[in-house]
């Protein structure tokens, strides 16, 4: 029998789907079970990256990066751009992980992301438990809809937006289970306003998510204070605090900032592209808040649902790139939002509706073949020409979505770049990019621009300075040039330093073969 609620402050109610005795929880047997239960499914992840499935290649890239910070030390500020600190710090102490334990790089950083998973899955539970009376079967679900659902979606495990999603959750718990804020004691608060700040520090711009939550909670319960909870005051203090330090006392950084977003010019989509997936993306909501009405879910749980959504979108917006990782936040609030709702909806509304939002997970994870196949490929072409990577600075030349990052995670090199790709050529060879130009190869670049010539720069500093032992040229990637085709060699034709350093390796595996065109250089000095 459906629970009644009132319509602007719904009390706790048990969960139908993952609750049970509350007093069940409190039982070593249960504790118990559920410490299996979680083992088993963190268990499960890294089984899955070790044999089964790679790594993103942006994950892949930003733990090699943390890699070559352990290794340059203080030199690595000396050859690179753009490395945000939070960034720096969270992927440095993945790689220091794989150092302390001879893990493979890739599986650490799925180790500390699985480390967080059931961190974020257990504060919700205790939320919920303490406010509804949810059984461990609500840790179990949402444990299982953290850890995997990202794994689906085109193995955006372990990237930024995942991890800002583990921090939002126990706090979107908090709001929807506790709105008076009357059973949640300060000191729980404040240790969610620490997890959640420190999370957005990785994508900040997801503090939009939060000030919609709290500014359409406020309006509908007509309680302005509410503003002022303490782990909003928290995490708002976190995040302002990081901005400041990082931002406003330093402005090498907004110049740096400045430089990478020259550098990604053509991976920006315009106006129109914008507002179609905006559109696209906020058309489920539509469909949400009229079954909502229809089913009298209380306004509160449509408006804080709604807010979700919209911030997910709004963000995915403001970075103007809509990725598939930029998406991902958006169906984790949908799901979020049905959560919210279920124990409002008959079981036919409830089915269709997880179905719709389950949609783009299911697209992505076929979209996810041809990337996984391509790193296999590498990785088999490698091992077949009997090179190995093992403990090498290799040299990167590559566009996304390159698998070189996720070829050299799981193999135990260094990525002898900053970088985790060179899409700054694509800046310059975009106005070539048209489709008159298809199938042509690109012409070489210039890098006039000071923002441009500076990234490239950097990479050859490092190079000049440190050679690495070997190269990789990466031909097979142009995204986001859609037309013409980018070739390193002749890219950067006219650059004479490139070419200077270039005559130091010689080519010893050209592969051309179903998804990849790259070649691998060795240095001359060296033996195989």
């Amino acid at each position: 029998m459906k629970r009644d609620a009132p319509d602007l402050h719904p009390g706790p109610v048990l969960d139908p789907v993952f609750s049970g005795a509350g007093s069940s929880a409190h039982s070593w047997a249960s504790l118990g079970l559920a410490a299996a239960f979680a083992l088993g499914t963190l268990a499960l992840v890294q089984l899955i990256y070790s044999a089964l499935y790679w790594v993103h290649p942006d994950l892949a890239g930003a733990v090699l990066s943390g890699r070559l910070v352990l290794t340059l030390q203080e030199s690595f500020d000396d050859y690179t751009v753009f490395f945000p600190p939070a960034e720096r710090v969270w992927f440095t102490f993945a790689a220091a992980i794989s150092e302390w334990t001879g893990m493979r790089l890739d599986l650490a950083a799925v180790l500390l992301t699985n480390t967080a998973v059931l961190i974020s899955a257990g504060l919700g539970y205790h939320i919920r438990r303490v406010t509804a009376g949810a059984s461990l079967r609500f840790f179990a679900g949402s444990l299982l809809i953290l850890a995997l659902m990202p794994i689906a979606y085109m193995s955006n495990f372990g990237l930024r937006e995942h991890i800002v999603l583990l921090g939002l959750w126990p706090y979107l718990v908090l709001r929807i289970s506790d709105p008076e804020g009357t059973i949640v004691g300060w000191r729980l608060r404040f240790a969610i306003g620490l997890w959640m700040g420190s999370a957005l520090l990785l994508k900040y711009l997801y503090s939009v998510v939060v000030v919609l939550v709290e500014l359409a909670d406020a309006a509908i319960q007509r309680r302005p204070f509410a503003l002022l909870r303490i782990e909003n005051l928290v995490s708002g203090a976190i995040v302002a605090a990081y901005l400041f330090i990082w931002l406003v006392l330093d402005p090498s950084q907004r110049e740096a900032i400045e430089v990478v977003v020259t550098a990604i010019n053509a991976n920006l989509v315009d106006l129109q592209t914008s507002v179609v997936r905006a559109v696209y993306s906020l058309a489920l909501a539509v469909a949400l808040v009229l079954v909502a009405r229809l089913a009298n879910v209380p306004v509160r749980v449509t408006a804080i649902g709604l807010a979700i959504v919209l911030g997910a979108v709004i963000v995915a917006w403001i970075q103007s790139r809509w990725y598939v990782q930029h998406r991902l936040p958006i169906t984790a609030a949908y799901i979020v939002w049905l959560w919210m709702m279920r124990d409002h909806l008959k079981p036919l509304w409830f089915a269709g509706l997880a179905l719709l939002i389950s949609v783009p997970v299911i697209n992505a994870f076929r979209s996810a073949a041809y990337y996984q196949a391509s790193a296999s490929e590498i990785d088999a072409a490698m091992k077949t020409s009997g090179f190995s990577v093992e403990g090498k600075r290799v040299g990167v030349l590559n566009m996304n979505p390159s698998p070189v990052n996720q070829f050299l995670a799981a193999n135990r090199a260094w990525r002898w770049n900053t970088s985790v790709n060179n899409s700054y050529v694509a800046a310059e060879l975009v106005s070539f990019d048209r489709p008159e130009n298809a199938g042509q190869a690109a012409p070489s670049v210039t890098l006039e621009e000071p923002g441009l010539k500076l990234v490239h720069d950097a990479m050859l500093r490092l190079w000049e300075d440190s050679p690495p032992d070997a190269l990789i040229l990466d031909n097979s990637r142009s995204w986001p040039l859609r037309f013409v085709k980018v070739r390193w060699r002749e890219a950067f034709a006219r650059d004479e330093r490139f070419n200077a350093f270039m005559e130091q390796y010689e080519p010893v595996l050209d592969h051309k073969g179903e998804l990849l065109d790259f070649t691998y250089f060795e240095r001359k000095t060296r033996k195989r």
